[in-house]
């Protein structure tokens, strides 16, 4: 039995693509969700768009700080993972469901494969920072989406683990993306919004909302539960709504998403997932986070970050959007591989006779 342990929007959509992959191959899979995302639109709705079967159990872990998540994640995953005894377990990211996942079949003696393992913030402020680099350090082998990866893993005295495969988010995206969309639709500007960091005081989400008034074009922003939760919490929800240029609609599924960033003429995000689809979609990316996430992207600018609270970082910002518009497949960025990461993963499972 292979156990896929997930809890948040990406992680589904990068299970989706191994899921079925091993499924090909015969292998006998189940999945557990934390429940850290409990919203039905962001939770789901992607099992059901990307055709993966229910998780086995919800452990409904989700709410409250970062050490309350990573208990409960804790304490109901080590009784399924007692009660099912698998002989893998996948890992995704860098959420507090990863690191409850790794620290738990690392002390049950179950082999680990983390997926998207080796990219480094070089912050330990960042509490995604910390989760990944437990989970690289307790995995068996690491899954890396590029070169920068390879290479952080490398100076770790972790490369031995380390397995070049690129990105399996990019095949997903291929898989959704290649659907036909008959309906045509002028380009806009594609927003996320939801990290801690954004979204933890009134005046950092106040001055977001300038940044989206100064960026003076059409802004679509699909609204994270947390994000909304947080505007109402500082008196700042009515004042969100009556932005002249923003569109805030509900939450939406990935095949949505694939969609608004197909027509995207810039993705602004702190998001480290979406401003990596960014170069997928063909849509450069404003970063509301000083995070070294995709160092490839930032060194040809292709992600720029934007500091909302500065106002020569705001004037930056708005000169780059300006200068916005849809590139061309040929032209877009080629650092997270070909769309077969999933096939390289299952061969490499096989391999190190893990599967």
């Amino acid at each position: 039995m292979i156990t896929h342990i997930v809890g948040n929007r990406p992680q589904f959509i990068k299970l989706a693509a191994l899921y079925h992959e091993l499924d090909k191959e015969g292998y006998e899979q189940n999945i557990i969700h934390s429940g850290q995302h409990y919203d039905e639109n962001m939770s789901d709705v992607f099992f059901q768009e990307l055709d993966i079967p229910k998780p086995c159990v919800n452990l409904e872990a989700g709410g409250g700080s970062h050490a309350q998540v990573t208990a409960r994640a804790m304490i109901g995953l080590e009784e399924e993972l007692i009660r099912v005894n698998p002989g893998l377990v996948i890992l995704y990211g860098d959420t507090n469901t990863t690191l409850a996942g790794a620290v738990v079949a690392a002390k049950l003696c179950i082999p680990i494969a983390h997926v998207e393992a080796g990219p480094r913030t070089h912050q330990k402020t960042n509490p995604e920072e910390c989760n990944r680099i437990a989970t690289d350090h307790l995995s068996d082998i690491l899954f890396c989406p590029d070169g920068i990866s390879m290479e952080n893993l490398r100076r770790e005295g972790l490369d031995g683990l380390a397995c070049m495969t690129g990105d399996i988010m990019y095949d997903t995206y291929l898989t959704i993306a290649g659907q036909p969309d008959q309906e045509e639709q002028e380009e806009a500007i594609v927003m996320t919004w939801h990290r801690q960091e954004n979204t933890a005081d009134r005046a950092r989400m106040e001055s977001i909302l300038r940044l989206v008034e100064r960026l003076g074009e059409k802004v679509i922003c699909p609204m994270h539960p947390r994000t909304k939760k947080c505007l109402q919490q500082y008196g700042l929800w009515e004042k969100a709504q009556t932005v002249r240029n923003l569109e805030i609609t509900e939450p939406v599924g990935y095949v949505e998403m694939v969609k608004l960033m197909q027509r995207a003429k810039l993705i602004l995000t702190d998001s480290g997932g979406v401003s990596k689809e960014s170069s997928f979609a063909g849509a450069k990316c404003l970063f509301m986070l000083d995070l070294d996430i995709w160092g490839d992207l930032e060194r040809i600018d292709w992600l720029h970050k934007v500091d909302p609270q500065s106002e020569e970082s705001v004037a930056d910002a708005q000169r780059f959007a300006l200068q916005a518009r849809r590139v061309p497949v040929a032209e877009r960025p080629k650092f997270y591989g070909d769309g077969h990461a999933a096939a390289r993963m299952v061969r490499a499972l096989q391999e190190k006779n893990l599967i």
